[in-house]
């Protein structure tokens, strides 16, 4: 999958993400508090929706292509409820908000047309389907949805102002090792990054030698890597489960490390690495905080690692920090700006910036649309944005 643009309305919040486009990599730029982590959290948003979740108030329109090579747009919106908070928490009992409209388009043929009374789906009337469920959802075994919808599931959001390690899935106690055969079967599977890198250095040990060697590149202090069942050594109390555990061994150390006694920054490296060679094809990974956790000592690294790596899915990511910025081409910026509830993002190119990286990164920091970010005087958001 690859996002083309997005425009986007929350209304219950009054807040409203006009058109933006998205490259191979787009990097979000701007002041704290424009708006760069809600525009990831929309787009992961629609993957909720796209997985049956109803939401208060959403309006929108995604432009993207799929494997086959297809381009779609898929646009809706979801009543806003002003009722919704005060319903109990048992979700037996919600009465979810229920879509007004939705709409399917590949390469502008219509697929699916509706409204709050039918469906139509390539011409023909469906049979009455819930309301508060996304046709994504509702008709996922179609052919032609099917691919759609798997193609949502992967996209993946990384709050790394909030996390910094590899999480432990449930899936990682019941890994049925089986099932894979090679590193295709792995990149298409459904297991978590931890289960896939334990699946790697088991079925594929080329790629697994890869990532441990881009990984002790980074930290050359580090002279191997590992990935073992927790039944194989005795662990720390919170770690006494059946899963994968990862290990790495210093250059002058006998003893293996576990890894909760490895850094959370060598954990997010090693989670960038990994999933740059073990994400199945079509991934979207959205990165907030881009930064957060990792020292200034494999930023440069990872970074470089981000941007050259043959498989390359699309990433959407936030950053602050010079030595990324720097290291990513001015034409992939977008300098997010806020008025009000209304957040809009501009090409960093339409500000003449220099050629030079450095030069365009100090010129990027002393924009007033940088400094400003939010503007207090403007304009209020208009209920009911056309989107």
């Amino acid at each position: 999958m690859k996002i083309i643009s997005l425009k986007y309305e929350d209304q219950s919040r009054k807040w409203c993400l006009n058109p933006i486009s998205f490259k191979k990599l787009t990097l979000l730029v701007g002041a704290s508090g424009v708006g760069k982590t809600q525009i990831l959290r929309a787009i992961f948003n629609l993957r909720n929706i796209s997985k049956g979740v109803s939401i208060n108030g959403l309006k929108w329109e995604i432009k993207f292509s799929t494997s086959d090579e297809n381009t779609y747009i898929w646009e809706g919106a979801f009543e806003n409820r002003h009722d919704i908070l005060l319903q109990e928490d048992d979700e037996a009992d919600k009465d979810f908000p229920k879509i007004i409209y939705e709409k399917l388009y590949s390469n502008e043929s219509p697929i699916i047309d509706r409204n709050q009374d039918e469906i139509i789906f390539k011409g023909e009337k469906t049979v009455k389907l819930p309301q508060e469920k996304s046709v994504i959802r509702l008709l996922k075994e179609e052919d032609q949805i099917s691919d759609i919808y798997k193609s949502f599931q992967r996209i993946l959001f990384h709050n790394h102002s909030e996390i910094g390690r590899m999480n432990f899935s449930a899936r990682d106690a019941v890994i049925k090792i089986s099932n894979y055969q090679n590193i295709e079967d792995i990149q298409r599977s459904n297991e978590s990054l931890r289960g896939k890198l334990y699946l790697a250095s088991l079925k594929a040990q080329d790629v697994f030698d890869r990532i441990k060697c881009r990984f002790t590149d980074v930290f050359q202090y580090v002279e191997d890597l590992r990935i073992r069942p927790t039944n194989e050594r005795k662990l720390s109390f919170h770690l006494q489960r059946e899963i994968p555990l990862i290990q790495i061994k210093e250059k002058g150390v006998d003893e293996w490390i576990d890894e909760d006694e490895i850094s959370s920054g060598m954990s997010r490296a090693l989670s960038h690495i990994s999933e740059l060679y073990l994400c199945g094809a079509g991934t979207v990974i959205l990165v907030d905080e881009f930064e957060n956790s990792l020292g200034i000592n494999c930023i440069d690294e990872i970074t470089k690692a981000l941007l050259t790596h043959k498989r390359q899915p699309q990433f959407i990511i936030t950053s602050h920090h010079p030595c990324i910025i720097n290291n990513i081409n001015a034409a992939n910026w977008k300098l997010i700006t806020r008025k009000k509830g209304v957040v809009t993002a501009r090409e960093a190119t339409d500000f003449n910036l220099s050629r030079s990286k450095y030069e365009a990164f100090t010129q990027l920091i002393n924009l007033d649309q940088y400094l400003e970010g939010i503007n207090p005087d403007d304009d209020e958001y208009t209920e009911g944005i056309e989107v």
